[in-house]
């Protein structure tokens, strides 16, 4: 991205930044990234602004990205796993996704002769959409009970299909009767057993892990974690 262009982008990222300031969030890496943390401190949610190599002063674009994660998650990850890769992310995908624009790649043109225009509609998706998302994580005893009978139906326009399940985060907020009962409703409701079973396999005989459907690393940390498959 040229400087000229890298400057309007950045320039949007800020207006963004100011106007959800209001609601909690604090800008990091030159307003890239907007960042949230539940009053425990438990949990923090971002917002993270990507943009193009191809912009040019006419179409400037920008896409916005939602990850929910925690560091108590990771540290747990680390000491239960060992996994020295672990990152503590609860839950991570498109604004779109969320908002009845789902399923469709939205380009959001910053130009400057777009901004005025552009970034009031862009903030009012996030409120409308992402921070009621995020204030059920204000409560993470209340957020491992909506996932037991929920599973990541966040809302009604989230589409659970190829969507990972959360299992690390629900053993280390909930319990492991929590986790599996979860589980259970996860693979009854995406109809996954047969998958579950492939990868718990594969696990038993320490194959190289294959990613064949997304949905796979659900079925890892479910192994990981010692559930059963009871579908």
């Amino acid at each position: 991205m040229e400087t000229n262009t890298r400057e309007i982008f950045l320039t949007a990222c800020t207006k963004i930044a100011e106007r959800l300031s209001a609601y909690g969030f604090k800008p990091m890496q030159k307003a890239q990234t907007l960042r949230k943390t539940t009053r425990n401190k438990k949990v923090y949610f971002d917002i993270h602004f990507q943009s193009s190599v191809k912009n040019w002063n006419g179409g400037i674009t920008l896409w916005p990205y939602l990850s929910i994660a925690s560091g108590e998650l990771k540290k747990w990850q680390i000491q239960q796993h060992q996994d020295k890769d672990a990152t503590g992310t609860i839950f991570a995908t498109r604004l779109e996704n969320l908002t009845p624009l789902k399923n469709k790649n939205q380009d959001w043109n910053m130009a400057v002769s777009n901004q005025e225009n552009v970034i009031p509609k862009l903030c009012e998706l996030i409120i409308t959409y992402a921070l009621p998302l995020f204030d059920k994580f204000e409560d993470t005893d209340q957020a491992v009970q909506d996932m037991v009978a929920n599973g990541v139906a966040f809302n009604e326009h989230f589409d659970t299909r190829h969507q990972n399940l959360p299992i690390d985060f629900l053993c280390c907020f909930g319990s492991q009767a929590q986790a599996q009962s979860a589980f259970d409703n996860y693979l009854r409701q995406q109809k996954l057993t047969a998958g579950a079973k492939r990868i718990y396999d594969e696990m038993a005989a320490q194959k190289p892990p294959v990613n064949k459907n997304i949905t796979d690393n659900t079925m890892r940390a479910a192994y990981r974690n010692k559930l059963t498959i009871n579908s």
